[in-house]
């Protein structure tokens, strides 16, 4: 049998929806196993996206090692028939006609995608505005009201409009990127992350250093004479920005010889007042305590006071964000901020950077510095004592 029959025998074997065992002959197993793949993916009638079996289903359906079946696989990624993500598996990618991916649109406006217009969402488009006026672009506001589903309709109706030509996201609370954003990656849609990041995709982005300016406030903290410093954060898992917040505050203490005391960790905050008192009464070696952001960290003054513990006199809080009513508390805080200045303008620069490249090009993502705010809210722990 010469290699053109062997194809075609390969072609049409499991047409009747049984599974042959695969034998060596003039193909490489793994290449019986990429046009058996693709047989599956024509019989099943997968969709863009639907997973496609793993590596040990299509072992055992072919009587092939896992190796085999994962090379096959491989070799359907790089030809891009399908795509593969750690921990979740392969699934069927979306293609336009001919094999190619959808045509780019050229459009002379961008589009930002937020979850509200707070004040630090709002500084972010009062700086995005003029810079895309300054590329030649307008800018197209849409608020997804920290709705899912109303997220993924606007993403696919703006990446549907062909005056469009690419989309800022501020992702709502997600732990993992929606399916909009997915399909708009694997189409070399130009689509920009602001302020978060997701472990599944190398998506460009452009975020602050949480981590760094965690670490700094906590160095800070620890210079000021506190020892017993606690962390206060909604819940974490999936999040990246408050894990990021997280480790660096667990560094600063490691870096500095001090134990982490878990009784002084609270991580799933969640507006329950009763719970946070709960937390503040348990925890009375504290003498400061690390916000993961300014809401909590005005929610732990709040309940502080309720206590009768007098901040910073008692218990020194500090936040991150940096709002602008920090200065305007009863007791200023103390925060890290995150210029939303200069995150407004760089989505802009990095978004037209990728419209400008070849699609599938490599662009960078950004990562911008943090300034650490020293306020009333913090004073060193031998004032405390006093």
């Amino acid at each position: 049998m010469n290699g053109n029959e062997q194809t075609e025998k390969l072609r049409n074997q499991g047409k009747s929806g049984t599974q042959e065992k695969l034998v060596k002959g003039p193909f490489a197993l793994y290449e019986q196993m990429r046009l058996k793949i693709m047989e599956l993916i024509e019989e099943r009638g997968l969709r863009p996206h639907d997973p496609v079996p793993s590596e040990g289903e299509l072992a055992d359906m072919f009587g092939v090692s896992r190796r085999t079946s994962k090379e096959a696989l491989l070799a359907l990624a790089k030809e891009g028939v399908v795509y593969r993500m750690p921990r979740r598996g392969t699934f069927l990618a979306e293609r336009g006609e001919g094999g190619e991916p959808p045509e780019r649109r050229q459009g002379r406006m961008v589009a930002m995608v937020v979850p509200a217009i707070d004040d630090f969402v709002g500084q972010i488009i009062t700086a995005a505005l003029p810079a895309a006026q300054s590329a030649g672009c307008e800018l197209l506001i849409r608020v997804a009201g920290d709705d899912h589903e109303r997220e993924e309709a606007l993403l696919r109706e703006l990446s549907e409009d062909k005056a469009i030509s690419g989309i800022i996201l501020f992702p709502g609370d997600r732990r993992a990127c929606g399916h909009q954003v997915l399909r708009l990656h694997l189409a070399h849609y130009p689509i920009v992350i602001i302020d978060r990041a997701f472990r599944e995709l190398n998506l460009a982005n452009v975020c602050h250093d949480h981590y760094g300016g965690a670490y700094e406030l906590t160095r800070y903290l620890i210079e000021a004479g506190h020892a017993q410093i606690g962390f206060v954060s909604e819940e974490m898992a999936g999040v990246m920005s408050r894990e990021e917040r997280y480790q660096g505050y667990m560094q600063a203490h490691l870096d500095a010889g001090l134990s982490l005391d878990r009784a002084l960790i609270y991580s799933d905050y969640s507006n329950a007042e009763a719970d946070l008192e709960a937390f503040i009464r348990g925890a009375a070696a504290m003498t400061a305590v690390f916000c993961s952001n300014d809401y909590v960290a005005l929610e732990v003054m709040k309940t502080a006071h309720r206590l009768g513990i007098e901040v910073p006199k008692r218990l020194s809080v500090a936040g991150f964000t940096d709002s602008r009513m920090n200065g305007l508390l009863p007791v200023p805080l103390t925060s890290v901020r995150k210029p939303a200045g200069e995150l407004g303008r760089a989505c802009i620069d990095l978004l037209m950077r990728m419209i400008d490249a070849p699609p599938g090009t490599d662009i960078p993502s950004v990562k911008l510095p943090t300034k650490l705010i020293v306020r009333e809210s913090v004073i060193a722990r031998e004032l405390q004592r006093r």
